[in-house]
């Protein structure tokens, strides 16, 4: 049987088509939510139900989920939302731009991606909200209500996503703005039906993405602040669709969480200071969500919550900063999360700002989550005079968030100033963000070229801790490439870290040293040796580096290539000095000794046996500055040996650490099970669309084929057989990208 020119043809484009609609109806599907129909009766129900005290009690917590905090932050939110009405945004912590009033869609994917996020997330609409509160004038809260339905139709009529129209973060922050709203508008004079409806649909519609299983980030904060939008939704809104179905949906989906989101040590496994506090933060507003809802949190979570804010009193300086690990912001935060008291075992209070943070313990060992922090000083606390932080990070678990390749690193605060540290959190979409996360961004020993996701380990060894003297010892394997990482702390302001590298003759293992952009690095008169001095002439640090033959020694900063010399300060990438050391990887030392006050007269010395240096990893010696003190180990014992003075000798047993593993494959076995009940879409939308352009490509040649084909007679026999193999291309083709490439 022949096909004809036309029918062919027409064949032809059907298997094309075919194909397409594979390709793009998975991704269609996953975005499309049906409108579901809001009658009178409900939406009059929605008028008198919750009452306004309730309303308002939920308006008080931090909503928008830490999007909006900078409007929330704002003590006079008039004047910024004076220059909103003229299309000009001017809130502390939001961009300078200019925007469409009362809205544009081509706004919605214009700027930064936090820029976007705000958007999204109704931050603009809340300014208004504000001004509308502190002064009662209509005009703030006509222009909110336009700014929402702008959002609102173009939210109903999309079908793909733009900018973070249907981003899992912006859609849950929607939901309290909309409920404020709501609050304010369903009695207000200026009331329309049609307003009511459209507002009251696009809450619907959020709260229905929310609950999808395939739209649910459940190993990373994103997933809590779902729950809380959903919970959020079903208090504000309890007369709305399927209100107390997503509650439930909620709270299964919590308990799996708070197995692999914070472990029993109390840490927020995200790899992160900031996220840490956050997470203190969510986990406040998620109780209080659950006593609203009747429900109690179960004891373990109130437990994991106490030791939670314990980390985080370790964590936090005295005026709320904390150290750069993982994506944290390097400014003050003197108010520090919301928390809930603890009495008795019982969450007693709504949250709050507590009115003091405690000063932390002298010493904190997370060996599961991978932290260490040593503190000094502090009888003096919050004086920074004589306080010093010490802070080790080798936390790493495949799957969580914000992980940046910085195991094991060592931040140094000492005197009220961050005289060694990781770059901290790189703001999104802005050049450079991929190297800060990777080892570039840290000051971890690494092999150069070494991807951030390489399939490393990193194990707790040995620990100790005393008064004057405290260490661990770290191993990082990476196939045969093995680092063992020693750090010491001699009080009152010394500190030695010991690095040894081996297993990779062919390779180069780096070791970045960085400080704050305020203080420089400048050599000293002997070799390896450096001095720190802020910029305001305050107290000075030494640097002494040793290291085995043919290293490597450059003094950078603000450098693209080698990445290295940057900190974010403090929410902008700054160039900073940073001292960056190449060894061969296959069998290499360095000791670094850090020396608070000490000045360009002293030294440090590592001793030397006539066939090396380090007879092995618990065999070594070192001399501090000022030639007084030797830090040794020996074995199991750490002891400091002073020369000369009065300094008597004191000595330190490190403990074998315990094996962490079963704790660590518990909370992968959570994370798995959740993963398998709850399994990610793969956003693949621009991969979809090259495809679709290569296709259409395609089609275009074979067609224009086929018609030369039909110009020659002696192969009119032949257009039928090839144009069954070019529809049976089509369809094996279009099989394999949707159900292998495209999956």
């Amino acid at each position: 049987m022949r096909l004809g020119g036309r029918l062919g043809a027409a064949v032809g484009a059907l298997a094309a088509t075919l194909v397409l609609v594979g390709v793009w109806l998975p991704h269609f599907a996953h975005y499309y939510v049906a409108s579901v129909p809001i009658p009178a009766a409900t939406i009059e129900e929605a008028r008198r139900t919750p009452d306004d005290a309730t309303l308002r009690a939920l308006a008080a917590l931090t909503p928008g989920y830490f999007v909006a905090r900078p409007v929330v932050d704002l003590s006079d939110p008039v004047g910024p939302a004076d220059r909103l009405l003229q299309g000009v945004v001017d809130v502390p912590g939001l961009p300078h731009v200019q925007v469409t009033m009362p809205f544009s869609p081509a706004d919605v994917a214009r700027g930064s991606g936090g820029w976007q996020l705000s958007q999204a997330a109704l931050t603009l609409p809340l300014l208004l909200l504000r001004a509308y509160e502190a002064t009662g004038q209509d005009r703030y809260l006509l222009a909110a209500r336009d700014v929402i339905l702008g959002w609102s139709s173009l939210e109903r009529r999309a079908w793909l996503p733009t900018g973070f129209l249907w981003n899992d973060h912006a859609v849950a922050a929607r939901i309290p703005v909309l409920a404020h709203f709501w609050l304010v508008y369903r009695r207000h004079p200026a009331y329309d039906p049609a307003v009511a409806e459209a507002v009251l649909q696009l809450v619907a519609r959020s709260a229905a993405v929310l609950a999808r299983p395939d739209h649910f980030t459940l190993a990373t904060n994103h997933g809590v602040m779902q729950n809380l939008g959903l919970w959020h939704y079903a208090l504000a809104f309890p007369s709305l669709p399927r209100a107390q179905i997503y509650a439930r949906t909620a709270l299964d989906r919590f308990e799996g969480q708070m197995a692999f989101y914070v472990n029993d040590e109390g840490a927020i496994l995200e790899h992160s200071a900031g996220y840490h506090r956050d997470g203190i933060e969510l986990l406040s507003l998620a109780f209080t969500y659950l006593a609203r809802q009747h429900m109690a949190p179960a004891p373990p979570w109130i437990e994991k919550y106490e030791r939670s804010l314990t980390f985080y009193q370790a964590l936090r300086r005295p005026d709320g900063r904390l150290p750069l690990l993982g994506d944290t912001g390097a400014g003050p935060d003197p108010v520090g999360p919301l928390t809930i008291p603890i009495r008795s075992g019982e969450l007693a209070g709504a949250p709050s700002p507590p009115p003091t943070w405690p000063h932390p313990e002298p010493t904190t060992l997370l060996p599961v989550a991978g932290y260490a922090i040593w503190w000094h000083g502090l009888e003096r606390w919050p004086a920074p005079a004589g306080l010093s932080q010490t802070t080790i990070a080798w936390s790493y678990f495949p799957g969580h968030g914000h992980k940046h390749a910085d195991e094991p690193s060592l931040d140094i605060w000492a005197e009220g100033r961050r005289w060694l540290s990781n770059v901290g959190y790189w703001p999104d979409g802005e050049r450079g963000r991929s190297a800060a996360e990777s080892w570039g961004g840290s000051n971890a020993p690494h092999l150069v070229d070494e991807p951030a996701d390489s399939p490393r380990s990193t194990r707790l060894r040995s620990h100790g801790w005393s008064d004057g003297l405290a260490a661990v010892d770290l191993e990082r394997r990476l196939g045969n490439y093995h680092v063992r990482r020693q750090i010491g702390y001699v009080a009152p302001g010394l500190w030695v870290v010991v690095d040894h590298a081996s297993g990779v003759p062919s390779a180069v293992t780096r070791t970045q040293w960085t400080t704050s952009p305020d203080i420089t690095i400048g050599p000293s008169g002997s070799t390896g040796r450096y001095i720190l001095r802020p910029r305001d002439a305050g107290r000075s640090m030494s640097l002494d580096l040793l290291s085995s033959p043919a290293a490597t020694v450059r003094h950078v900063r603000g450098s693209l290539d080698p990445f290295a010399g940057w900190l974010v300060d403090p929410r902008t990438p700054t160039p900073s000095d940073a001292i960056v050391l190449d060894q061969p990887a296959g069998d290499s030392w360095s000791i670094a000794v850090w020396g608070l006050g000490a000045d360009d007269a002293t030294s440090a010395t590592a001793s030397r046996e006539p066939a090396g240096v380090l007879r092995r990893d618990d065999d070594w010696r070192v001399a501090l500055p000022g030639g007084r003190l030797t830090l040794s180990r020996r074995g199991a014992t750490l002891e400091v040996t002073g020369v000369d003075g009065p300094r008597p000798s004191q000595s330190l047993a490190l403990a074998v650490a315990r094996d962490v593993d079963p704790d660590r494959g518990q909370i992968q076995a959570a994370l798995d099970e959740a993963a398998q009940k709850y399994p990610r879409f793969r956003e693949l939308g621009s991969y979809r669309l090259r495809v679709t352009y290569a296709l259409l490509l395609a089609l275009a040649f074979q067609e224009i084929g086929f018609g030369a084909l039909a110009g020659i007679r002696s192969a009119a026999a032949l257009r039928t057989p090839i144009r069954l193999a070019t529809v049976a291309l089509w369809l094996a083709g279009g099989a394999w990208l949707v159900l292998f490439y495209l999956r």
